[in-house]
């Protein structure tokens, strides 16, 4: 084996890091979603709902909600949306704001809908964004 020259290896740039833009937010919820909502927490006033991005799906994000409980930290926004408990990660807020979440009934089944003014591209599966 031969030793190799360090300065004949390509050098690479450095790592670039991209800080999402944090900013004040707003969210709305359907009448109807609202309602689902509320039967799905039951009368525990304790319940929460968190709104999220993950990296995936077919067009880049997908939407993640959860039923939680209250959270207490910096790194949420938390929102009280129709007597309804609402945390939005901070990182994911310029993704999220002016979201409308919305439940449709379908045939096979319902499901919640995120209406949202910042897509470019949206999924036809309407869960996935870009």
């Amino acid at each position: 084996m031969s030793d190799m020259d360090c300065e004949a290896c390509p050098s690479t740039s450095p790592l670039q890091v991209v800080i999402p833009e944090t900013k004040e937010m707003t969210l709305t919820i359907t009448e109807k979603a609202k309602n689902t909502l509320l039967g799905v927490m039951g009368d525990d006033s304790e319940s929460a709902l968190l709104v999220d991005v993950l990296s995936g799906g077919c067009s880049g994000y997908k939407y993640d909600l959860q039923i939680i409980e209250p959270l207490e930290d910096s790194e949420h926004f938390g929102l009280l949306i129709d007597g309804i408990q609402v945390y939005v990660p901070k990182t994911a807020s310029s993704l999220l704001d002016g979201v409308e979440i919305d439940y449709e009934d379908k045939l096979m089944g319902g499901g919640f809908k995120l209406n949202n003014p910042n897509a470019s591209k949206s999924c036809g599966c309407g869960e996935s964004f870009r």
